[in-house]
């Protein structure tokens, strides 16, 4: 976690000081993303077809991977979970007034 705002604030130092012809000038292109979208679903439909092992693998592949990521985040939540009741049970134990009676047998 702290990578990521390590790196996102170094990235906003970067862009702050990168002069704003830096990607040189504005190209004008048509964007049709529709058209974009159909094109390359009829690619990897045909690519599929001809390729279908592969295809399989990958989706398999896509399943494991969001199962791994799912049981992950469960057991980070967890862990994060069972922390913070220590740290609650902690500071309320720490903060309770203690018997001199008690301490003295002891």
């Amino acid at each position: 976690m702290m990578f990521l705002l390590r790196a996102a604030f170094w990235l906003a130092v970067v862009s702050f000081f990168v002069p704003q012809d830096f990607a040189g000038e504005a190209m004008d292109l048509p964007f049709r993303t529709a058209e974009t979208r159909i094109d390359a679903t009829a690619k990897v439909s045909q690519w599929c077809s001809d390729n279908e092992v592969i295809c399989e693998a990958g989706e398999e592949a896509a399943r494991l991977g969001s199962f791994l990521g799912e049981m992950a985040m469960s057991r980070i939540g967890t862990a994060i979970e069972q922390h913070q009741e220590r740290q609650t049970a902690t500071n309320t134990s720490a903060t309770a007034p203690t018997n001199p009676a008690a301490r003295a047998k002891s």
